[in-house]
């Protein structure tokens, strides 16, 4: 049996252990910034164990710590700290601590507030999606040299496939860890919401089995404002920046199956949602009003709002007219190029509703091969003046002006045109087709060609108003 000196010795021994500096826990992936305000932010990081987070922001001889969090194994040691009591329009530098040791970083840690909410400003909103591939994610690079204020991104964040925790993990840390997505989002506000590849299968949907891990893992690796669901599941959350108010929307988790007859059974949102999404609309403020989906909303096959949920849809533009609620500009994920579509008035009784949708942010050479580019989306809003209006530009991975699509409307979605045209109208070989055109005999590459090309485009809060 061991003497008392020596089990005394045996706690001390294995105490110093647990403390041996060699076995402290070190950050591995971020920082990253996300949900920010005039007086708050969060900061996002990754660690190799458990342990204690805090984060300490600097300015003018002034210090203030955020709240501490616990990086536990259950979200495989992945957490967000907020801190409040910051001063508006403030750029602050940051340092992480894990149990109250500084963590070394080799990217610049700073962030800059926001002015108050709704106060007249200019701001610049980039948006884009889809990261898919390996290599350097250069694109990023590109991101920074335009200098947004922050950066939504819409969906397909992953291509996992899966609703597997260790796999969607491993896919987002391999970006994480990409050496430009690290120094841009370590002074950069990031929002995200997700779409079909990040939360399950291609074009999954509410039956998706495992959908409540995919949800665990998106919470994990977010530091999103808090999720605006209070009866049922889901990610959809709003924020407001300038003159602006963002509504990041989650149309896979309540989702009906794409092929269920249309009508009022037939949901995109769920009804929780979408009875947000309109409460929301209707109280809102903003000058500018920008409801996001990882779904295209005019633009798109059997995926498309205005496709096979134009029940739902043409409810919400319903709403939207009833209240007279002004300055909606819808922005669409899902469409891997930069395209322009546009709801004319004469469908729904409004103003003409712009549908704004930006390109891949990195992509397979296979899939550039298929006429995919890399390309981003930039929106600056300047409400200084009168009329306010919304810039937006597209940019390509040198962050060179990048061509678009205009896309006229059709009430069965823009790309049915496109996809069920007759064969042959221009006898282009077929060899000569784009690669979706040889996927679909019946379909004229050229009708393609003929849509207006666009580099963006400039509305005034007098364009969307009644």
């Amino acid at each position: 049996m061991m003497s008392k000196k020596y089990m005394i010795t045996a706690v001390v021994f294995f105490s110093m252990a647990l403390a041996w500096p060699g076995q402290a826990s070190v950050l591995t992936h971020g920082p990253l910034i996300g949900h920010t305000t005039d007086t708050t932010t969060r900061v996002w990081i990754r660690a190799d164990g458990p342990c204690k987070m805090q984060v300490r922001f600097f300015s003018k001889g002034r210090t203030i710590v955020s709240e501490t969090i616990r990086l536990v194994e259950d979200n495989n040691f992945c957490g967000s700290a907020e801190v409040t009591g910051l001063s508006p329009k403030t750029t602050y530098s940051y340092r992480v601590f894990l149990d109250n040791k500084e963590q070394s970083s080799n990217v610049r840690q700073e962030v800059t507030t926001f002015g108050r909410a709704l106060e007249p400003g200019i701001i610049r909103i980039g948006f884009g999606h889809s990261l898919r591939g390996s290599g350097a994610q250069d694109t990023w690079k590109a991101v920074e040299a335009k200098k947004p204020d922050l950066f939504i991104l819409m969906g397909d964040n992953i291509y996992s496939d899966s609703t597997e925790p260790a796999k969607q993990r491993r896919m987002y840390l391999q970006y994480r860890a990409d050496r430009y997505f690290r120094a841009f989002g370590a002074t950069t506000p990031i929002y995200a919401i997700w779409d079909d590849h990040d939360y399950g299968i291609d074009n999954s949907d509410r039956t998706q089995p495992g959908k409540e891990r995919s949800l665990k893992t998106f919470n994990e690796i977010w530091p999103n404002p808090k999720s605006q669901a209070v009866r049922n599941p889901g990610i959809w959350t709003r924020f407001r920046v300038g003159g602006a108010e963002f509504f990041l929307m989650d149309v896979r988790y309540h989702r009906s199956v794409n092929g269920d007859p249309d009508g009022p059974a037939k949901t995109m949102l769920g009804k929780e949602q979408l009875a947000w999404l309109k409460n929301s609309l209707a109280s809102s403020k903003a000058v500018f009003k920008f409801p996001v989906s990882g779904s295209s909303w005019n633009c798109g096959g059997p995926e498309a709002w205005n496709h096979s949920f134009t029940f739902e849809y043409d409810a919400l533009v319903k709403h939207i007219a009833s209240n007279k609620i002004p300055g909606v500009v819808l922005l669409g994920g899902d469409q891997h190029t930069c395209k322009i579509a546009v709801r004319p008035k004469e469908s729904w009784g409004g103003y003409d509703l712009h549908e704004w949708m930006a390109g891949q942010l990195w992509n397979t050479k296979a899939e550039r091969d298929k006429g995919y580019s890399r390309a981003f989306g930039l929106i600056t809003l300047d409400t200084t003046k009168k009329p306010a209006s919304a810039r937006l530009e597209f940019f390509d991975r040198l962050s060179e002006p990048h061509q678009g699509r205009r896309i006229l409307y059709t009430t069965l979605g823009a790309l049915r045109g496109l996809l069920d045209s007759p064969a042959g109208v221009t006898g282009v070989p077929k060899e000569n087709l784009r690669y979706i055109d040889r996927l679909r005999p019946k379909t004229s590459g050229p009708l393609w060609d003929i849509m207006p090309v666009t580099t963006g485009e400039t509305l005034t809060e007098n364009d969307l108003d009644w």
